[in-house]
């Protein structure tokens, strides 16, 4: 009797003989070990010339090997086999941390449809999008997860009676005090069709959010623009199938992007637009005044008659194996139910993946989404990344884990290459603000004439330069999220004062601007610098000092946590494997010693790149474990008298005799930047330069 469950031979058997998907399996060589018979049939060849022949000889285009040899996943990429487009998946199969093999999975669809699209797609992406964004009976309008007006095509603008310089980057309540819009970003669903009254103007309205890696980026509007004394005129004519109405109204919906099906209170049709009688194969004659379920015998309109009920973005079955995202909305007067409406936006769902991938490669060039892009900022870290089980680590890692339940300001201390910012980027991914962007701010990287505008933004106009519409500035942008502010001690003193400002009052002003904006946002500072000693020193004001030390965490440096040192090496190896695309898997005990005797002056960040280096050496080496011939700068003879080491080349002296002034210089300049750069006798970003060369900053 079955168990109801599959053994993994059962399931391989199943894989094998799915006529709707195909499976090719190489071993580590790239030879091919297993292949399904729905790809044998593809590639018109037989098991006996195909099995234990090396893939690329087999499919030319199929890029396995290279799978083999960086170990990444390939999904959903678009692959030719015989002149046919397939969706391809390629994984790697691991054993021990090693490669010994690869996969290629695909699910068959019919790619004619996917071609089709294709061939559209191919006349140009931009006419495309301008054809639908340009419709002069549909209008559109999007803003950003700031409520902020981002583009609007000239339809909408015709409604409004505006030009878009008038309202891009003005926020929509501001232009359309009643808009719906905000609760789209608000809720994150897909409100309804529902008639919408702009101007004099009577349109059908949805409202969609847009999304990117699962958060709310923004919000589109979509809608219907319809003569003003339609929707009246509709309501008192909807149950009668005279010619006369039906022309006028069709002319209304007809848009070739869009399908549109009308019926009565007891189902009959009553309208149907071209878009949607093309797709269907059948002319108006064959359609008008039949009852909906003989002409589409699986339409939920009637269900949409008999429950009130409203479906919206429904993947629906209009024909076999064509599938569109339909919203179904009931028509009422009085009280009572008295037609409703199918409405659709054209999308062949088999061909989703290609045209999503096409999408993709395109989506820099299309303006209407450039703002939203560049607008998206996001936290990685979060506390199970922070790695470290010495007692000092451990108690810091908590304390931080208690303040991200917390919405006061933060200030977090440390040495260069402690790992600041990674605690800020996970306080803000367990705090109540995670939903929100985290914005960081290099206070001592941007100019001070621009550092102003940038935290705060500007008006049109506000200086020679300024972009037309003017630009929000960080906090703006963070509202409902987190600021970090890095490098705080290396502010101006003159933006210090309109920081505190903005700390007490949590209102900016835009340069250039007298309108006061709330802003929501937690305040997260880092510094290296010792802030007591700069407010002795008048360098640092002090009631900002207060402001920002409401709570403080101060990172250990790596030198005061060596026993935290195997756990980090064993936790950054395989991350740098991976980034590279080698599989250097191990550290010697001897090399791992070298690294225990060092005082790490970089912290963890050196350490980083100090095993990125290693990893190169030792994988040019053709080695799969780091030895101490790759720590050259760290190994006793390099730390040596120079000139008793023939061993070294005269660069690899200047570098290490360099790195040394470096860090002496950071030092005694108590790890000011700025300072060091004087004292060393070099510009600020030539020491940002050899920081980053150094594995310093």
């Amino acid at each position: 009797m079955w168990s109801g469950s599959l053994d993994p031979q059962q399931m391989l058997e199943l894989l094998l003989t799915n006529p709707y998907m195909f499976f090719v399996a190489v071993d580590k060589n790239g030879m091919i070990t297993v292949i399904s018979p729905t790809f044998l049939k593809m590639l018109g060849k037989t098991e006996e010339e195909v099995l234990d022949h090396y893939v690329g000889d087999i499919i030319p285009n199929g890029r396995l090997p290279e799978i083999l040899e960086t170990g990444r996943i390939d999904e959903a990429d678009v692959c030719e086999i015989n002149g046919q487009e397939v969706v391809v998946t390629r994984v790697p199969v691991m054993y021990k941390g090693k490669i010994i093999g690869a996969i290629a999975t695909s699910v068959l669809m019919d790619t004619n449809r996917m071609k089709v699209v294709l061939e559209h797609l191919n006349e140009k992406i931009d006419t495309i999008i301008s054809r639908i964004i340009d419709s002069p009976t549909m209008g559109y309008i999007v803003i950003n997860k700031d409520a902020e007006i981002t583009h609007v095509n000239q339809t909408y603008l015709d409604i409004l009676g505006m030009k878009a310089e008038d309202i891009i980057g003005k926020k929509i309540l501001d232009v359309i005090p009643h808009s719906k819009m905000p609760r789209v970003l608000e809720t994150g669903k897909i409100e309804e069709i529902d008639l919408w009254s702009v101007n004099g103007h009577n349109m059908f309205v949805s409202r969609l959010p847009i999304t990117r890696n699962g958060e709310i980026i923004g919000a589109i509007g979509h809608t219907l623009t319809l003569e003003r004394s339609v929707p009246k005129f509709l309501v008192s004519k909807l149950q009668e199938t005279d010619s006369q109405f039906n022309a006028i109204f069709e002319g209304l919906i007809e848009n070739p992007n869009t399908a549109y099906i009308i019926v009565d209170k007891d189902g009959y049709i009553t309208v149907m637009n071209e878009t949607f009688l093309s797709i269907i194969g059948k002319n108006r004659e064959e359609v008008i005044g039949k009852h909906v379920l003989e002409v589409l015998p699986h339409s939920k309109l009637p269900e949409t008659l008999r429950t009130g009920r409203m479906d919206n973005a429904d993947i629906w079955p209009i024909v076999e194996g064509r599938d569109i995202l339909i919203n179904r909305i009931p028509i009422w007067q009085n009280g009572e139910i008295i037609g409703a409406i199918g409405h659709s936006m054209v999308l062949d769902m088999s061909g989703a993946k290609i045209l999503m991938k096409k999408l993709q490669e395109t989506q820099k060039e299309l303006s209407v989404y450039k703002d939203e892009v560049n607008a998206i900022y996001q936290a990685k870290w979060r506390f199970e990344d922070l790695i470290g089980r010495s007692s000092e680590f451990v108690t810091i890692k908590a304390m931080a884990q208690q303040f991200a339940q917390t919405s006061s300001t933060l200030l977090i201390t440390g040495e260069s290459g402690t790992g600041k910012e990674l605690f800020a980027q996970a306080i803000h991914n367990a705090s109540s603000y995670r939903t929100g962007p985290f914005i960081r701010i290099n206070c001592v990287t941007l100019p001070e004439n621009l550092l102003e505008s940038e935290l705060f933004g500007y008006e049109d106009g506000a200086f020679t330069g300024a972009k037309k519409g003017g630009k929000p500035g960080k906090f703006e942008l963070a509202r409902g999220g987190t600021v970090f502010l890095d490098e705080i001690g290396d502010m101006p003193m003159s933006m210090q004062t309109k920081l505190l400002s903005v700390l007490q009052e949590r209102v900016i002003e835009r340069v250039g601007g007298t309108k006061p904006i709330e802003v929501n946002v937690r305040v997260i500072a880092a510094t290296n610098r010792n802030l007591e000693e700069m407010v002795a020193n008048h360098e640092f004001r002090e009631d900002l000092y207060y402001r920002l030390n409401v709570v403080r965490l101060h990172i250990p440096p790596l030198r005061k946590r060596i026993e935290d040192l195997p756990l980090l090496v064993s936790g950054l190896i395989p991350r740098i494997n991976q980034k590279l695309g080698t599989s250097v898997n191990r550290i010697s005990e001897q090399a791992m010693e070298v690294l225990r005797n060092y005082s790490w002056p970089g912290n963890v960040r050196e350490l980083e790149n100090m095993l990125e280096r290693a990893i190169n050496l030792a994988h040019i080496r053709a080695a799969e474990c780091i030895d101490t011939v790759d720590f050259p700068t760290l190994s006793k003879k390099e730390t040596a008298d120079v000139t008793a080491n023939s061993f070294r080349t005269l660069n690899e002296v200047m570098d290490q005799v360099e790195r040394e002034m470096i860090v002496k210089a950071l030092e005694e300049a108590g790890h000011n930047k700025t300072k060091a750069a004087k004292m060393l006798g070099i510009h600020g970003s030539v020491l940002y330069r050899k920081l980053s060369k150094y594995g310093l900053n």
